[in-house]
């Protein structure tokens, strides 16, 4: 049994909530799909685990080169997200869209990667997921001034 296969029949017995997983990239060092050509996924679902690969193509995206992937130092990836978050098109906001279109798909949410993908933007474009964002920052930083 490959490894991701094994993590991936090992998620239910740790956790005892898992009915649907992808595993990405276990063989490679990716943690996530990416735009740059196909990930390799391990998915498990009703109890069984299947494994295909996932390129920009499935979901409805371009490929990617690495070097337009490429982050920086903390400032730059914050303003990076920020931008995406803002609507801006490109590289960043693509990856950003294929790993959410996944997220979707494992969760039952999207049938399929292009649907997720339409989701995701949605979202984006509304300003949805920026307001969750800074949701999740204004409770992070309630949280660190009451453990203060």
């Amino acid at each position: 049994v490959p490894l991701s296969e094994a993590v991936l029949r090992a998620i239910p017995l740790l956790s005892g909530l898992a009915l649907r997983s992808w595993a990405v990239g276990i063989l490679r060092k990716d943690a996530e799909l990416t735009t740059t050509g196909p990930s390799y996924v391990a998915a498990l679902k009703d109890g069984k685990v299947t494994t295909f690969e996932v390129t920009p193509k499935d979901a409805g995206l371009a490929t990617a080169k690495p070097a337009e992937l490429k982050g920086g130092d903390a400032r730059h990836n914050a303003e990076a997200l920020k931008d995406v978050l803002k609507g801006a098109k490109g590289p960043f906001r693509d990856v950003v869209l294929l790993n959410a279109a996944g997220a979707l798909v494992v969760a039952g949410k999207a049938k399929d990667l292009k649907a997720g993908v339409a989701q995701a933007a949605a979202a984006i474009d509304s300003g949805k997921a920026r307001a969750a964002l800074d949701k999740l920052v204004a409770i992070t930083n309630a949280a660190a001034k009451a453990d203060a």
